[in-house]
């Protein structure tokens, strides 16, 4: 064998030798193909769950402002009128108190003529007053859910010039049931024609349907 011969010989086997670490592979491509496959599926399980809890997030608002936009509106507060300033009582009897400067009637279940708040829708309500009155003589108030007494408040004759006084409670009412405000026996309250002192307040809280405990 010539030595061209064997030269040829041994560029062909170093050039094999080349050939073989370039087709040989420095990782395991399939293999990293199928882990790649496998994050991607992860991934997009991770998403869809994404999806499906703010869709019912999505849901969750809407029907929430669906229930407000529909939501009864109820409030309203009072005062008492008069062309000077004056004061109601003191009465013989007990005697229902008529605030009839209607400052806010939202709904309009207060009657500024009767005193009466009749409640419009079953539900959850809340109700509050406040009193004044010249010191000389006592002051009591009452709130009557229907004929009951519900919450009072009485301020004995201090001797300081004005008494103030106020109460608030939380009614359960059916449709049609009433709310309205008493004087004491033998006590007044101050009527003033600029200030409202003395209020009555209420406003529905949130209602309840017919199955609510």
């Amino acid at each position: 064998m010539s030595l061209f011969q064997l030269f040829l010989i041994s560029i062909l086997s170093s050039c094999m030798a080349q050939d073989e670490d370039i087709m040989t592979p420095v990782v395991n491509i399939y293999s990293e193909l199928k882990e790649l496959k496998a994050s991607v599926n992860a991934l997009t399980v991770d998403l869809n769950t994404a999806k499906n809890e703010l869709a019912e997030q999505k849901s969750l608002i809407q029907e929430l402002q669906k229930q407000i936009k529909e939501s009864p509106k109820v409030a309203f507060s009072a005062s008492m009128s008069n062309t000077a300033d004056s004061h109601r009582g003191p009465f013989s009897t007990e005697n229902k108190l008529i605030f009839d400067k209607v400052l806010t009637n939202i709904g309009n279940a207060y009657d500024p003529v009767t005193g009466v708040f009749t409640a419009p829708v079953k539900g959850v309500y809340y109700f509050r007053y406040s009193g004044s009155a010249f010191s000389s003589h006592d002051m009591g108030l009452s709130i009557f859910k229907g004929t009951a007494r519900f919450v009072s408040s009485y301020e004995y004759n201090s001797g300081e010039r004005n008494d103030q006084m106020s109460n608030g409670a939380v009614m359960e009412l059916n449709v049609g049931e009433e709310v309205h405000m008493r004087l004491w026996i033998r006590t007044w309250i101050f009527v003033d024609r600029r200030y409202n002192y003395s209020t009555f307040t209420g406003y529905l809280l949130y209602p309840l349907d017919s199955t609510s405990v």
